[in-house]
């Protein structure tokens, strides 16, 4: 959503469509048949739990997206290197971080723009709003303290899919590099996100319900703001060490 709201040319060379390596890697057919799996994955996790609850399927269908993303950061990169076409990259004069961060660029657009990531942006939209919403009126909450709840959850909205992707990403890249047999690197990735859904899952579950005499400030902005800062700092140490193992 965030993207639709930022000029193309404020936006860095390797995130533009327009990039060369950008427009190479979404020219690359993306595996639907990964995608479905996925999904259905997410959905039967779901049916099988036997609830209606949209937070339980947004968070079942966020475990998806991560998964869906640095299995395919990964195997973009075994990708090129199976096609000999790796090497070539790495001839470019492009700056060694903006091959990581295009290639990166190139799965976020072309995933984006699948019906999977629509579903879940309004799923987070709709999470997000509900604890603002229990936060607000359902709990004791300040009422002065109402415009920065807002503008945290404002922020959650736009951020936090693209923060997500990021670091989904960069951990796939990561793996990718760091063992170099596919099957290793894509179990590897799928672990660690895994670990990392289940971490946050339990944090955000703990800060929610800890205090049963109400919600406080610093437990609201906790829940819509560690989901940003967290995945960003884990994909910075991830595309850091995707630089030393693939470069």
């Amino acid at each position: 959503m965030i993207e639709r709201l930022i000029p193309t040319r404020w936006l860095p060379a390797w995130m533009r469509r327009a990039h060369p390596l950008v427009r190479f890697h979404l020219a690359r057919r993306q595996n639907n048949r990964l995608r479905y799996a996925v999904f259905g994955s997410a959905v039967g996790l779901f049916l099988f739990f036997g609830s209606l609850s949209l937070p339980l399927l947004f968070l079942f269908l966020w475990l998806a997206i991560l998964v869906q993303q640095t299995t395919l950061a990964a195997g973009r990169v075994h990708e090129t290197r199976d096609r000999r076409t790796w090497e070539l990259l790495l001839a470019t004069p492009m700056p060694r971080p903006d091959l990581l961060l295009a290639t990166w660029a190139g799965n976020y657009w072309q995933l984006n723009r699948s019906w999977v990531m629509h579903i879940y942006r309004l799923l987070q939209g709709l999470a997000v709003i509900g604890v603002m919403v229990y936060s607000l009126w359902l709990a004791e909450f300040p009422v002065q303290h109402a415009a920065l709840l807002l503008l945290a959850g404002l922020a959650a909205i736009l951020l936090q899919p693209l923060v997500e992707s990021y670091f989904g990403g960069m951990v796939g890249l990561a793996c990718a590099g760091w063992l170099g047999q596919p099957v290793g690197a894509l179990g590897a990735a799928i672990l660690t996100v895994l670990l990392y859904w289940s971490a946050c899952v339990g944090l955000i579950v703990l800060l929610l319900f800890a205090n049963t005499g109400g919600i406080g400030l610093g437990q609201a902005l906790a829940v819509l703001v560690l989901p940003q800062i967290v995945p960003l700092a884990l994909g910075y140490a991830a595309f850091r060490l995707a630089l030393r193992v693939l470069i």
